[in-house]
């Protein structure tokens, strides 16, 4: 017999839980069935003796026949990530259209009952810049489409706060104010599940006139930018980025971050963490296509480490944490950057 590869053990409440993550079975077993599975891990002791406790491991899968290890593309944490949050949003399957709609108002009435979480506001903050109105922005789509480039190499350059002023409006502002039909809930350039808008921009200035350094959130609905660090330097940027150089001299940059609190008040399952970060990757699209009309160039990247991040931008890593990373400025459109070229022709050397 062998012990199936899809369970894994946490502790919940002081409390051991052995959850199989394909079927999204939770079990909370007694210490003898715990010593008898640890026992049997260790040295493949006998227990058949134990035959109530064999026969309650065979009736759970814990216990297979064959070895039942997947051999996965992904890394194994998230092949389970993967499983766990595989199918989570079938409860009304199999319901019809009319009783699907009725279960969906169901689920909003209780939802409802909930007291919304609280945003952020200008008043959380001693230092408040107003940005100015944003200048009407109008674009051939696919010639911008077509302009949108990654580089890896920034020169140090300053842009002047309306272009930064337009492409926060247009990415993350409110762009179409209120509407009637959305109730408190606001729309922006990019799709939001349930139009919660769990996305929130946080600003690096590094090079922007009219706009110090430091770091800061953008508040939408009065197009602001809330100031969350008095500084904020290139080294400080690259600890963020894992020791990426690759934004280095940008004007600015752009830490999304996913307001959790906002997201749990609605959705509940595992699957809203995939959401985050499909989310995420609208508003950064969107930004890009902006950065093009503002004639700026953009680099990005999800490879950061959170932990620095969220103590930069005073995230508590818990309701709020950082998803993704967008540098904007002036830089080569080259497909690499100087350091990365001569380590390469050193080493085809």
């Amino acid at each position: 017999m062998n012990i199936s590869h899809n369970f894994f053990l946490y502790f919940k409440d002081n409390q051991p839980i052995l959850f199989n993550y394909k079927e999204k079975k939770e079990y909370s077993p007694r210490k003898e069935y715990l010593r008898a599975l640890v026992d049997y891990s260790n040295t493949e002791e006998d227990i058949t003796e134990k035959e109530n406790i064999v026969n309650d491991f065979i009736n759970t899968d814990i216990l297979t026949q064959n070895n039942n290890q997947d051999q996965p593309y992904l890394n194994y944490y998230a092949h389970m990530f993967h499983h766990i949050t595989k199918d989570t949003s079938n409860a009304m399957a199999d319901s019809t259209e009319e009783e699907w709609a009725g279960q969906y108002l169901e689920v909003c009435k209780r939802v409802k009952k909930v007291e919304f979480p609280r945003r952020g506001q200008i008043e959380d903050f001693e230092v408040v810049v107003t940005l100015p109105q944003a200048d009407e922005v109008n674009i051939d789509l696919i010639d911008t489409l077509k302009k949108r480039k990654t580089i890896r190499e920034f020169e140090e350059t300053s842009v002047n706060i309306q272009q930064l002023s337009n492409l926060l409006f247009y990415s993350f502002g409110y762009v179409h104010g209120v509407e009637k039909e959305y109730g408190p809930f606001r729309r922006r350039t990019s799709p939001s599940g349930g139009s919660l808008q769990i996305i929130e921009p946080y600003v690096a200035i590094f090079n922007v006139e009219g706009v110090e350094n430091g770091i800061y959130w953008y508040e939408p609905e009065t197009h602001s930018l809330c100031k969350v660090n008095d500084h904020f330097s290139y080294q400080d940027l690259r600890e963020c980025l894992a020791g990426q150089f690759f934004a280095n001299d940008c004007s600015f940059g752009i830490f999304l971050a996913a307001n959790l609190e906002i997201l749990a008040w609605k959705y509940k399952t595992p699957r809203n963490y995939k959401v985050v970060y499909l989310e995420a990757g609208h508003f950064s699209q969107t930004s890009q296509i902006i950065a093009v009309t503002q004639s700026l160039q953009t680099w990005i990247t999800g490879a950061f480490k959170e932990s620095a991040i969220e103590k930069f931008c005073k995230m508590d890593g818990i309701t709020k944490i950082p998803v993704f990373f967008t540098a904007y400025g002036k830089g080569k459109f080259s497909h690499m950057h100087t350091i990365m070229k001569k380590k390469l022709d050193e080493y085809r050397d």
